[in-house]
């Protein structure tokens, strides 16, 4: 594979106040040989305006006059991807300006892999503060907007919300075997927005289906029963207004399990490297 290409995937909704950025870190990468598709999924505000404020003929914009769930319609990108690697990037994240360079640099001369995820910042809106999150060199999941892969006729499931993106690495992609590879550098970028505005919350309903797909995704296991755990007390404390009531018991609740694993947070005015790195 002596040229190869990529083609990028968004799905976009409301996020005029991110788009920008994140279409910047893309058009700023050193390796330029991609297209990058973008599906507005029905947004409400000026997210269209911002994305055609961008007059690159690499960028190609669908509209969709319905808001339907988004891994939809990035199976829907998938049909309309044409090169030779896929990339996937949520609307609000960015990339290093080599990211790209590097993993198709690394799977064009690596045909054991067919999948490459990286280290990533973890940044939380509300409190202006990162981590660094990295899943082992080889493994089966890496954070959604990290992940590109050789084209092939992978798909979506899109019975359920929650957990779809691990799913469809996990099962999908890696048949459950360790065969995404993680560059170990900070490379992606991962915006947590203001807590109880995150979108995926909202996602985790507490029924049959949605418990059903935690344990696929991580098997009987005592992680999987202290996620439920996790994640019907989030629910509860949610939607009985806890949240908003105690706003900071709200936010130690919802970083608790990365303080648990010891993963401490800094703040990025204190990281002008890094900042840099991602154009913030």
């Amino acid at each position: 594979m002596n040229n190869p290409k990529v083609s990028i995937l968004i799905c976009a909704y409301n996020s005029w106040d991110y788009i920008c950025k994140t279409i910047d870190s893309v058009l700023n990468q050193s390796f330029a040989d991609f297209e990058l598709f973008i599906l507005d999924n029905n947004s409400s505000d000026k997210t269209i305006e911002n994305i055609e404020s961008f007059k690159d003929q690499r960028i190609k914009l669908y509209k969709s006059n319905i808001n339907y769930w988004p891994y939809a319609w990035l199976n829907y990108l998938l049909e309309k991807a044409s090169w030779d690697y896929i990339a996937i990037l949520d609307h609000d994240d960015l990339w290093a300006n080599n990211k790209l360079k590097k993993q198709v640099g690394f799977l064009d001369n690596n045909f054991d892999f067919i999948w490459c995820g990286t280290e990533t910042i973890m940044y939380y809106e509300s409190d202006k503060k990162y981590f660094t999150y990295y899943l082992k060199e080889k493994n089966n999941y890496t954070i959604h907007s990290s992940l590109i892969f050789r084209k092939w006729d992978y798909r979506y499931d899109t019975s359920v919300m929650y957990f779809a993106d691990a799913y469809f690495q996990k099962f999908n992609l890696c048949n459950w075997k360790d065969l995404i590879y993680n560059i170990a550098e900070p490379l992606t970028f991962h915006l947590i927005k203001d807590s109880l505005n995150n979108l995926t919350y909202s996602w985790f309903k507490l029924n049959s289906d949605n418990i059903r797909r935690l344990f696929k995704v991580h098997w009987i296991t005592l992680y999987a029963f202290l996620a439920l755990w996790y994640e019907i007390s989030r629910y509860i404390i949610i939607r009985a207004k806890i949240a908003k009531t105690f706003p900071r018991f709200f936010k130690f609740f919802d970083r608790l399990p990365y303080r648990v694993v010891g993963w401490w947070f800094h703040n990025m005015d204190d990281n002008r490297e890094l900042k840099e790195s991602f154009g913030i």
